[in-house]
């Protein structure tokens, strides 16, 4: 390894800060794992997945990354509760959504987003790379229609890099960081082990990834690595893990030290873990100076609190809540624009039909601290200086199956109060905590408008699909009436994800297949793509960092890896800029039809875009009617 003085031996590691879990020892450091797809068949036996707690004061780490980092690239020491404000304000904050007629941010430009992300032209489209430093090579031979590999495989196929992918380099500066070798660059692919019940749900759900499942996956993402991107004179190597400890529940004396044995045993350069909801996992990592990957959901003051050793390919939950906070003081609030009422409320239970009232909004989230602590400290905040609106109730659930007929009950009881019931109720979940929020609505009579703003994949239609019937139209979890409808029937909000290709021949069988895999993938095409896209993400940041290969000039380097998406492309807009290293940036407007066809899986229910774009931040319309969504879906 490389110590704090540039010195390639071993360090002793910097902490974090860590807050700790009731019950765990000081000595140890809280975590927690789950593969992201993997809480969607978890529906009949777990309510979520696993307390996750993040530093409240970290290290700056820039003498640890091994070079100086550009401006706002370093891990300086950032709070990693939440922030203290919303996305918008590091830079020029977007005016108010006053009286309706004015949107936020100024409704068409985009507004500065705090350093966060590289905002694109409203057609969207890709942007030029730079070439690394060092680099002196104009051979493109490889590259196809001036991308890494084919647009056609991929829409986030990097731009052209100069190079051999496969050849050698005259001088890539040989073992530059952990992990790190003149021909070798180590990632662990951590597969977690939920336990024997959990992991029996999932294979039965067709949601589980195995350790061998993992094993040929990686070897089929490994090869299209390799075949395509530019590493100079370096190989991919990746190594899956099996992990040791159980994770539902979580053993957090377990999981911990398993971390610092990755790093001990394999000295890798980055681990790949693919969660939510574990956000000490990954400020572990990066105690161990070790970059970690995944990760979706979590702050931005989080992620620059661990930089330059973490990166998500998801949106921020500080940016997804910034833009729901302009997306409602738009097109939604009544506190800015009186006439705006509820409207798509349903109307089984005639004594409580919010339909016609101002709206009330009720936020439930997680108790993890950093979900909690955007909430109060971005999400409200934002409503209150965007339109005077507020947040009327929350509810942070604890991630606990033992008690979740009582948390459903008291997260109902917190938003269906009796003087001033939620009338909006906005989930900021994993997809598994909505099938027990609808179930707890339908079983108490309540019909509030359900609206999404999710980074943490509630916008896929095989995930929504689960909150309506089962097979027949039989009830389900989400679902426990069917025959009174579905309380997931009536909603919209904003997605992350673009549309789904056919699971036939989606971005993970394609990939998949081109590095080398044989017949379909071993898990479900959804579970493919999802990986797929992390693995084009992590060798689009090695490639464009150059032979150069460290912590810190990676992460300085990122922003020059360009644009891809966005705007009318109606694909994610993926990019990194100072202080953002969360891959994704805009969001659709989005309703739920549970009618309609599903492009991936030719089944009933699919999101349906509306409004046109996708919007970044400070580009939502103002709409004082609210969303053109149609009366019949």
């Amino acid at each position: 390894m490389i110590d704090d003085d540039g010195n390639y031996g071993s360090w002793t590691p910097v902490h974090t800060g860590l807050g700790l879990p009731e019950g765990v020892s000081k000595k140890m450091r809280t975590g927690s794992l789950a593969r992201r797809y993997a809480p969607l068949a978890a529906l009949a036996a777990i309510q979520l997945l696993i307390i996750a707690v993040v530093p409240s004061r970290a290290p700056n780490r820039q003498a640890a990354a091994g070079a100086t980092l550009s401006s706002g690239a370093g891990g300086g020491a950032v709070s990693a509760g939440g922030g203290a404000t919303d996305v918008g304000a590091g830079g020029a904050t977007p005016s108010a959504a006053g009286g309706g007629s004015t949107a936020v941010g100024g409704g068409g430009g985009p507004a500065n987003a705090g350093g966060g992300g590289g905002t694109a032209a409203a057609g969207g489209g890709t942007t030029g790379a730079s070439a690394p430093p060092g680099v002196n090579s104009t051979d493109t031979s490889h590259c196809v229609a001036g991308r890494t590999f084919d647009p056609k495989i991929a829409f986030y196929a990097p731009p052209c890099v100069p190079g051999t992918p496969g050849g050698k380099f005259s001088d890539n500066k040989g073992a530059t960081w952990q992990g790190v070798t003149p021909d070798t660059i180590t990632i662990v692919d951590y597969l977690t082990n939920y336990g024997a019940e959990v992991n029996a749900i999932l294979q039965a759900e067709g949601l589980y990834e195995s350790y061998s499942q993992g094993v040929v996956l990686d070897k089929a993402f490994q090869g299209f690595i390799n075949k395509h991107f530019v590493l100079y004179g370096r190989q991919v190597k990746i190594i899956p893990y099996q992990g040791q400890c159980q994770s539902v529940p979580p053993d957090y004396q377990c999981l911990l030290p398993e971390m610092d044995k990755i790093v001990q045993t394999y000295h890798p350069y980055i681990v790949f873990w693919n969660t939510t909801l574990c956000s000490a996992c990954y400020a572990e990592l990066a105690r161990d100076h070790t970059i970690g990957v995944g990760g979706d959901g979590f702050s931005d003051a989080f992620t620059n609190a661990n930089a330059p050793f973490f990166y998500s390919g998801g949106e921020s939950s500080s940016r997804i809540e910034t833009a729901f906070a302009q997306f409602y003081c738009n097109q939604l609030s009544s506190a800015n624009v009186p006439t705006r009422k509820v409207k798509w409320a349903e109307t089984q239970n005639p004594a409580q039909n919010f339909n016609g009232q101002p709206r009330r909004l009720g936020v439930i989230s997680t108790n993890d601290p950093d979900n909690e602590n955007t909430v109060k400290n971005v999400l409200g905040p934002a409503l209150a200086r965007y339109c005077g609106d507020k947040i009327w109730h929350t509810y942070f659930y604890a991630q606990d199956i033992n008690t979740a007929a009582q948390q459903v009950a008291a997260g109902i009881a917190a938003m269906d109060t009796p003087t001033d019931p939620a009338n909006i109720v906005l989930c900021l979940c994993d997809p598994v905590a909505p099938a027990f929020l609808f179930e707890g609505e339908q079983d108490n009579n309540y019909y509030p408008e359900n609206v999404i703003a999710t980074d943490q994949s509630m916008d896929l239609d095989n995930t929504a699909q689960s909150y309506g019937p089962g097979d027949g139209g039989s009830p389900s979890l989400g679902c426990p009436a069917p025959q009174k409808g579905c309380e997931y029937d009536n909603a919209f909000g904003l997605a992350q994800w673009g549309p789904q290709q056919p699971q036939e021949n989606d971005e993970g069988v394609r990939i998949y297949r081109d590095g080398g895999g044989q017949g379909n993938t071993p898990v479900t095409p959804i579970t493919a793509t999802g990986l797929a896209k992390y693995w084009v993400m992590i060798a689009n940041l090695i490639q464009n960092a150059g032979p150069l290969l460290t912590p810190a000039n990676m992460q300085a380097r990122a922003p020059a890896m360009g644009t891809m998406g966005g705007g009318a492309t109606g694909e994610e807009l993926l990019s990194f800029a100072p202080n953002n290293w969360n891959w994704t940036q805009d969001t659709r407007v989005v309703y739920w039809s549970k009618g309609k066809t599903s492009s991936y899986n030719h089944k009933p229910g699919t999101y349906v875009q509306i409004e046109g774009n996708r919007f970044n931040l400070g580009q939502f319309p103002s709409l004082p009617d609210g969303p053109p969504i149609p009366a019949n879906r």
